[in-house]
This record gives C-alpha cells, structure tokens and sequence, in this order.
C-alpha cells in the first residue's frame, strides 16, 4: 500500500498577506471602537443614574427662610403619604365587605376616593411639599415663641400611632369588695308643706346622705327614709387592654421600621424627626389659633313671621300703638319655635354674608323694632332688637374659625418676602410608589 504524501502549505504570497494583516487591523479597530461605545453607553446611563439620583434629587423643590427642601426630601415624604393612603385603602375596603354593617358602602366609596388619589402623583406631590414647607415654618415660629417638643413626647406620639400602652401609664380603677358594711344612721325627718310648687322639705337634724325623693301625691304626715348600706371601696388595678408587652411592641417597632424604610427610603433619624415635625405643627398651630377672639358682637331678638307684607305693616301699626310685641307674636307669629317664647329667638351672630333681617339687626338700637323685612317670598318679619353685645362664638362655629384663622396665617408666613422660595417637585421625579 502506498504511503501517504505530506505536502508542505504553499507560502502565502505577498498580496495574501497583505490582505490578512488589513483584515486584522480592521478586526482590531472594531473591537476598540465596539469598546468606546460601550463605554460611552455605560458612561451616559451611570450619568443618568448619578444624576437622577444624586444631582438632581439634592436640587431644591423649595427655600423656607434660607433652608433648602431637597427633591430627595420630597420623595421620601410623598412615598411617606402614600404609605398611608395605602393603610387607610386597605382597612376601608376590608371593612366595605362586612354585609352586616350598613356604613360598608361608604366606606367602599372612601377606599375608591384614596385609590383615585393614589392614581394622581401630583396632587400627592404637592401636598408633600406642602407638609414639608409648614414643618419648616413651625420650626421656626416655635423657636421664636419658646415652643419644644420633647423626645418623650415623640416617643408618645410613636407608641399611639403604633397601638402600644406602656405599663406606666396604666392607672387605678375603684373597685368595690365583697364586703358591704350596714351601718343603719337615720338621715333626718322630712315635714312637708304643700305648696304650687309641690312640697317645701325642712331638713331637722344633720344630713349625711343625700337621698333623692320625688314627690308624686300630696304627703300628709311624717316620713322618714329608709337607711342606706355604706359600701366601702378599695382600688384595685384593671388595665386597659394593650396590644403588645414592650419586649413585643419592640420587635414590631423594628418591624415597623422595616418596611417605613423599604417603602419610603427613611431612616428612623427620618422617621422620629418627621414624628417631631408633625408635633411641632400642633403646638404651633394652637399657639395661633389661641390668638383669634372667643367672643363676637351679637343681638339678642324676638321676632314676628307673617306671610306678607300687607300683614306686617298692620302687625308693626299694633305695636307701635302700645301692644305688646311678644303677646302679639304669640297671636299671629307663623315661626312656631319662636311663637311659643314671645317669638324670642335669642342670641345671633350676623352671618357670612349676612341675611337681611341679620343686615337691619345690627344697624338698629336696643328697644328698636324693625321695618318689615321680606326674607323670602312668602315670609315677611319684624324683629324687635332687645340687647346688644359681645357674646361667646358657637363652639363649632368658632372650631371652623380657629381653621380658617391658622390657614390664613400659615398663608402670610408663606407670602412674605424672604420666607418661602417654592420650587416645586418635577413632575417626572415624583414617585409613584408603593402602590396598591
């Protein structure tokens, strides 16, 4: 069998090799240029990132007297009221599927309203910012009026937003033993006398116990009350139920803090100080609000209600001439309430904006009875005006003044040159999470 012949490669010739060194330069120039460009791809998203989240989040969204609120500042407190929006979604819709309880249905539209808000970052944007800019404005009133708040107080506000009741703060309940002491003292002798008014009681020896006797007959006679066991109470603790043992509310206070920082990047320096501000805010704004007047002029009046004119002037025409206002007002007055007093309604406050016949009120003078006023199309009043002066503001009235009366004064600070330098959070920075 014939061996196998080897032969030797051919040597390359000169264009062969010119033509493989080009196609290894421009392999290697591939490589590099392929590498630049990765680099530069690399080097436009770490820039990116840098400065989405280091440069431009350290930018402001606004100035309160010289101290800049960070974009960053704005974000942990928007995921801040998101967190919460969530919490309040949740309970609500879990307790719109209770088909016992007739409220579920409103608290299904309440859940819908949150998810709606959850659904618009920017309105959520703004009131972040806007928390953000009061807290900075309360911080500085509080210093100037000498306003603290104390990390005790903090850690008070911590453990109510958490459920806890520390033990300290539980407190003695009277209970009553077993024990129930008779001790038969005779109380007095009650002689009545019959009156209008019902029986006159005269008390003939020393009271020690305070029975309640209701007459319903006339007593003729003598009558003493029955003896009255003494009970004798020892205190005992009962303590308020509480969710947790502290060693147990410190493990969910950890846990707690979790997931504030998984859900809103805060650290618990973030969280307590936010505690802080909302406590701060608080104080201020009772600070404020005790400076608004409890008191406001108001009229004290009776009334007559006809059904139109032609019967008011006649009705004025009587009183003019001597009658009595409040006997006529008893006779023909169509306001019922008031009819049964005379048509005396007492004291008013003018309205905003005023009524008519609260108009004429208060441009009259005690003792003045008014010309008739038409306060709608088929009532017409004459008012007599029976005193004048400064009263007590309704309690829920002067609630809603003491609201509007902080606002405006929050919205002073905030217009007065040199205090606020509001940015604003743009709009792709604002987070919209966590979600629902």
């Amino acid at each position: 069998m014939p061996s196998k012949v080897i032969k030797n490669p051919e040597p390359l010739t000169r264009k062969q090799r010119h033509h493989i060194r080009r196609d290894q330069v421009q392999t290697r120039w591939v490589w590099v240029i392929a590498a630049i460009i990765l680099v530069l791809v690399l080097g436009v998203i770490g820039f990116g990132y840098y400065s989405t989240y280091f440069l431009q989040v350290n930018n402001p969204a606004a100035f309160v007297y010289g101290e800049k609120i960070t974009i960053a500042q704005a974000q942990a407190e928007v995921r801040w009221e998101r967190m919460q929006l969530i919490a309040t979604y949740s309970r609500l819709e879990l307790a719109g599927t209770d088909p016992q309880d007739p409220q579920a249905q409103v608290y299904l539209a309440q859940a819908t309203q949150i998810k709606n808000s959850l659904g618009n970052p920017t309105a959520i944007g703004d009131n972040a910012l806007q928390f953000l800019i009061e807290a900075k404005i309360a911080r500085h009133e509080a210093e100037a009026r000498g306003i603290v708040v104390t990390d005790a107080e903090v850690q008070a506000k911590v453990d109510d937003m958490l459920g806890y009741i520390p033990e300290a703060t539980l407190t003695a309940m009277p209970s009553p033993t077993n024990t129930v002491p008779f001790t038969p003292t005779p109380t007095w002798t009650i002689t009545p006398s019959p009156t209008p008014g019902g029986p006159t009681f005269t008390p003939t020896s020393t009271i020690t116990l305070t029975p309640t006797v209701t007459p319903t007959f006339v007593i003729t006679g003598t009558v003493t009350p029955s003896l009255t066991p003494t009970i004798t109470s020892t205190p005992t603790i009962v303590p308020t139920a509480t969710p947790f043992t502290q060693s147990e509310f410190l493990k969910y206070y950890t846990l707690y803090l979790s997931n504030v920082r998984r859900l809103t990047r805060m650290t618990e320096t973030d969280f307590r100080e936010r505690v802080r501000s909302e406590l701060l805010i608080e104080k201020v704004k009772t600070a404020v609000m005790a400076g608004l007047p409890k008191n406001e002029d108001q009229v004290y009046l009776a009334e007559i209600v006809v059904a139109d004119e032609a019967t008011a002037k006649s009705v004025r025409a009587q009183i003019v001439a001597g009658a009595s206002f409040f006997a006529v007002a008893k006779q023909v007055s169509l306001d019922a309430a008031s009819k049964a007093n005379g048509g005396v309604i007492g004291w008013i406050a003018e309205g905003t904006p005023p009524s008519e016949m609260e108009k004429a009120a208060f441009a009259m003078k005690s003792g003045e009875i008014s010309q008739p006023i038409q306060t709608s199309l088929t009532t017409w009043v004459i008012i007599l005006l029976m005193d004048k002066g400064s009263q007590p503001i309704a309690a829920d009235k002067y609630a809603s003044q003491q609201q509007a009366y902080y606002q405006q004064w929050l919205q002073n600070a905030q217009n007065t040159p040199g205090i606020l330098d509001k940015k604003g959070i743009p709009s792709d920075l604002i987070p919209a999470d966590p979600s629902a």
